[in-house]
């Protein structure tokens, strides 16, 4: 056959495409961020995409994200290990149930190396800015190398897996950077420290300060320590399945043989305290008994741990808002150490830093050796640089409020751009790790882990991603009324949580401020990423803008490829190929 035969193009200048219906076109995706959601997309793509071009840019020398930067002692997830981990390569070998900084850092940058997913990671690559050419429908990022120069690079897709805990800066104290001893941050520690035998001044009471100080706090001579707003102190989560009175414990030996011998058990055993993690959520709604039984019990217990020393207890237990208001901050030992000898706590801040130390509320000067920042990060959401598209900056628009944000995955007017742990996601009450695997696939390699309904069924970024290659789209957009929609129903639906509390906190940018929460629980955020609602997004075509002309040629992939064209009686021993008839066509070929 030849285009002679029949017209190639009509008047409005529309041509069919010369392709088969279930062919996928290339398509280049550029992603920040090899924490845990890049190293998670990078496997995807390697293991279910086709065609895609994948670049993964990170600022760090290596692969982990918050788990890289964050060294302090101390630091640990306040997650149970078992459940911070990707269902498509569990680890059996934890040595604890809440795993610390180096053993998670160590699992993810372990799973980069046994997939070979270093290929798509350029490591000591900041990007700096990111700009939409509507003319050329792409991203075009300006990204800084290794050597301090920038370089340009562009994409069909531009996915943000920056995660909010890594922009990290000193804080504005007067006279910090005055002090002649060790100045350092929790994002920034220096591996030579130690604080053995020193005097030390903690500022910041978050979950940082709060885990170093409990920490260092044996062996430090002295600690200063500020006390600047109430916070519930709390066990970790999921406190039943851990050891006595919600501690932490070692795994044994015999456990983990256990786990990597029994896949079946071990699944058992991560979905159960899963399910627990999952009941949370019911703390989180006001009114409920889960939620009463929530603060009485952590007002009693942090007035136990605290010994009824009431200065302290007037400092630091909330009278204002209850328990999830805030993300619970676990801190096992902190409230103990508050009371020991070598510890002093100040309801007051200090005036200035010195040369030597810092001067106190009081005017008098105490000397320190070490003055550690556990500040915390910049958690507003805000980009780290700029994101442009249609001439507006996201920075801009999201300097006070991130208001026109869809689900966390995408914003109104910013085609093919998605992100990451976006504001309004379920990240208040339970481990990240599923939620990042809920924005791709919820089936892995084992067969335990497959039902047969969804053993082939990709979620949300893949999907978006297949669905833009095999039906020609050039850009996706959320629709501004199903943005505004989602917002007014979240908007209404928080009144009812703790999060609408009188409290400030990374869901919450201020008192007055509506939380930039999920409005529900975490079953139902990876329910419904599980099958995207494609009526909420727009579409701009290939092909003379036709949203039908990945249609092609009327014949099909599945053809031409080996898969059965009869697939829709059934597939004969529950394979997808072409079956060989040689069996059968002498006994029923009449001719």
């Amino acid at each position: 056959m030849s285009d002679h035969l029949w017209p190639s193009e009509n008047a409005r200048g529309y041509r069919i495409p010369d392709q088969l219906f279930g062919e996928s076109k290339p398509l280049k995706v550029i992603a920040i961020g090899a924490g845990i959601s890049g190293i998670c997309l990078a496997h995807d793509i390697q293991e279910n995409g086709s065609k895609i071009d994948l670049t993964i840019y990170e600022m760090a020398t290596d692969v982990g994200g918050t788990w890289f930067w964050n060294k302090y002692p101390g630091c640990r997830c306040d997650i149970p290990s078992v459940n911070y981990q990707m269902s498509w390569s569990p680890n059996p070998n934890w040595s604890e149930f809440y795993g610390t900084a180096p053993e998670i850092q160590q699992y993810y940058k372990g799973l980069v190396e046994k997939f070979g997913l270093g290929q798509y990671i350029n490591l000591n690559h900041e990007v700096i800015r990111a700009e939409w050419s509507e003319q050329a429908k792409k991203w075009r990022l300006t990204i800084r190398g290794p050597d301090g120069n920038e370089f340009a690079d562009e994409c069909d897709v531009f996915i943000n897996a920056g995660g909010v805990l890594n922009d990290w800066k000193w804080p504005n104290i007067e006279g910090l950077f005055d002090f002649k001893g060790v100045l350092c941050h929790t994002a920034r520690w220096p591996d030579s420290l130690d604080t053995k035998g020193k005097r030390v001044a903690v500022i910041g009471s978050g979950s940082s300060g709060i885990q170093v100080l409990a920490t260092i706090q044996p062996e430090a001579k002295q600690i200063y320590h500020w006390i600047r707003s109430p916070t519930w102190i709390t066990p970790a989560f999921a406190q039943q399945f851990a050891g006595p009175d919600g501690k932490n414990f070692n795994y044994t030996e015999e456990q983990k043989k256990l786990f990597a011998e029994d896949p079946q058990h071990a699944l058992k055993y991560r979905k159960m305290i899963e399910s627990e993690l999952n009941e949370r959520f019911k703390f989180i709604v006001l009114g409920t008994p889960e939620q009463k039984a929530a603060l009485e019990y952590a007002n009693k217990d942090m007035r136990a741990r605290l010994n009824n020393d009431e200065r302290l207890i007037e400092a630091i237990v909330p009278k204002d808002f209850v328990v999830g208001c805030r993300r619970p901050t676990p801190g096992k030992g902190y409230l103990e150490a508050l009371i020991e000898p070598n510890v002093h706590v100040f309801t007051k801040m200090f005036q200035k830093i010195t040369e030597k130390g810092f001067i106190d509320a009081d005017g008098k000067e105490h000397e320190v050796d070490v003055i550690i920042c556990a500040t915390g990060f910049n958690t507003s959401f805000i980009p780290r640089f700029p994101i442009v598209a249609g001439g507006r900056n996201v920075q801009d628009r999201w300097a006070e409020y991130p208001i026109d944000s869809y689900m966390s995955l995408a914003i109104k007017d910013v085609p093919n751009y998605f992100m990451y742990y976006g504001p309004h996601g379920p990240t208040g009450h339970g481990s990240g790790a599923p939620m990042i695997e809920a924005s791709q696939y919820p089936c892995i390699s084992h067969p335990l882990f497959c039902t047969p309904d969804v053993k082939t069924v990709t979620r949300c970024f893949m999907q978006i991603l297949k669905k833009m290659q095999k039906e020609n789209i050039t850009t996706i957009t959320v629709k501004n009324k199903a943005a505004d929609d989602f917002n007014e129903h979240r908007e209404l639906y928080l009144k009812r949580t703790a999060w609408s509390g009188n409290c400030s906190s990374w869901f919450k940018p201020g008192p007055d401020a509506a939380p930039v929460m999920f409005p529900g629980n975490r079953v139902l955020f990876i329910e419904l990423l599980t099958n995207p609602r494609w009526e909420d997004w727009e579409y701009e075509y290939d092909a003379a803008n036709n949203r039908f002309g990945y249609l092609g040629t009327g014949f099909t992939l599945r053809e031409q490829d080996g898969r059965d064209t009869t697939f829709y009686y059934g597939l004969l021993d529950g394979k997808d190929e072409q079956p060989d008839y040689s069996d059968l066509r002498p006994l029923y070929r009449q001719m």
